[in-house]
């Protein structure tokens, strides 16, 4: 009856109204993450067109207040398959403290092995592969330090 209250039908209506909700909240999910992925794409190519080539290689080293773990890790992905010399250290400070360090395929580098050097100094944790990888920390203090400090190992 409480159901019937809140959809305001007939509470023979109600197991309608659920699936159409449930349906509803799928169809604004799937728009959702349509959305983010243009954003994301948007975002990847406006950063490198303002990103100059070092050394053949296009480092890009950003920290994100307004955006979560799930975005970085997509704009890494973006940003390393649409350019194939770049290398992405990103950050996120909304919520837990979130990095995601990634390299277009072929570049020389072990992002697990840099996030992992990374994550010893802010006490956080994380992994992945040589190519991708991420981690939290429980603070943001040092973020952009240790994000800072990270490049210096692609000025070799």
């Amino acid at each position: 009856m409480e159901a019937a209250a809140l959809f305001s039908a007939h509470i023979w209506d109600v197991p309608e109204q659920v699936r159409k909700s449930l349906e509803e909240q799928r169809a604004a999910r799937k728009n959702a993450e349509n959305l983010l992925e243009e954003i994301a794409e948007l975002q990847a190519v406006r950063l490198l067109a303002e990103t100059s080539s070092d050394s053949g290689r296009k480092t890009i080293v950003r920290v994100f207040a307004d955006r979560d773990l799930a975005f970085i890790r997509l704009l890494a992905q973006k940003l390393t398959r649409f350019e194939t010399n770049v290398v992405a250290l990103l950050a996120s400070t909304s919520g837990q403290a979130s990095l995601v360090f990634a390299q277009s395929k072929g570049m020389p580098f072990d992002m697990g092995a840099l996030l992992k050097h990374v994550m010893a100094g802010l006490g956080g944790r994380g992994g992945g592969s040589k190519d991708m990888a991420q981690g939290g920390a429980p603070t943001t203090v040092g973020l952009e330090a240790a994000l800072q400090a990270a490049t210096g190992n692609f000025s070799r």
